[in-house]
């Protein structure tokens, strides 16, 4: 349990990075947002199947869905330089071009379940952070109205131009 909830506060301590990073960045210039504020291209992409991937500094987040008319089933993972990496798969609901689903992942050997929200285009995958709360056993957002999609992370769809 104490690693569960250790593994809970470092998800908790990455989200709380990526807001303050944020706002240290919004100080910058106004073409270097990192919230995205305008929608994505959406179409006829989101249907089947899609491989997004970042791959930066030594840091990988691969994210591959199977989309079924408004369901949504497929494997994400997060490797991160010099720390714990965890996979699992996630199954959820697409409404429009927003994705929100259950991620159930192993990481240090203990099984764990948290809401996770990407906004999707043909382009790349937008990972949505803000507060979030435990309930039901799970990790899941306090607010889903107060998302930030950060750009900082950006997976590029692998079949893009396609």
């Amino acid at each position: 349990m104490r690693i569960r909830n250790f593994g809970f506060i470092v998800l908790l301590c990455c989200a709380a990075c990526h807001q303050e990073q944020k706002k240290q960045d919004t100080s910058a210039k106004l073409g270097d947002t990192v919230q995205s504020t305008q929608p994505l291209d959406t179409g006829s992409f989101l249907t089947g199947k899609s491989t997004y991937q970042y791959l930066k500094n030594g840091d990988t987040i691969s994210l591959s869905i199977t989309v079924d008319g408004e369901k949504v089933q497929g494997d994400l993972s997060y490797a991160w330089k010099e720390k714990d990496r965890n996979k699992g798969h996630i199954d959820g609901v697409l409404k429009g071009d927003i994705l929100t689903a259950d991620y159930t992942f192993s990481s240090e050997g203990q099984e764990s379940v948290r809401q996770v929200i990407f906004k999707l285009s043909k382009e790349r995958a937008l990972e949505g952070y803000g507060a979030m709360e435990e309930k039901a056993g799970k990790m899941t957002f306090a607010d889903p109205k107060k998302i930030a999609f950060d750009e900082k992370f950006a997976l590029e769809n692998l079949a893009k131009g396609q």
